[in-house]
């Protein structure tokens, strides 16, 4: 599942690093800066163009957008790959396992 919450605050963190302010990143983005800052706070998904050109203004990958830095993309994707190799009832049983330390 996509943490929007965790993409708001990734998003943040950037445009602070770059020193912007809200209203500075929504006019390049040509979003309102209330839409900006509901991205931010999690509440509004951003759609897929947005991300993209998000990404190119601060010069980071989409994925590190999306799931943090390297290190984290690279264990959410070899998570994925042991959780795919699994057998449908492993997968349950993987599943139940994380609902119970969530």
């Amino acid at each position: 599942m996509i943490n929007f919450k965790a993409i708001g605050q990734r998003i943040k963190l950037q445009r602070k690093k770059k020193n912007l302010t809200q209203e500075k990143l929504a006019e390049m983005l040509d979003v309102s800066t209330e839409h900006l800052s509901r991205i931010e706070t999690g509440s509004y998904r951003p759609s897929l163009s947005l991300i993209e050109r998000i990404c190119e203004i601060f010069k980071i990958e989409e994925l590190e957008l999306m799931f943090g830095d390297r290190s984290n993309i690279e264990t959410n994707r070899e998570l994925y790959e042991k959780i795919e190799s699994l057998s449908e009832d492993k997968k349950k049983a993987v599943l139940m396992i994380i609902e119970l330390i969530e």
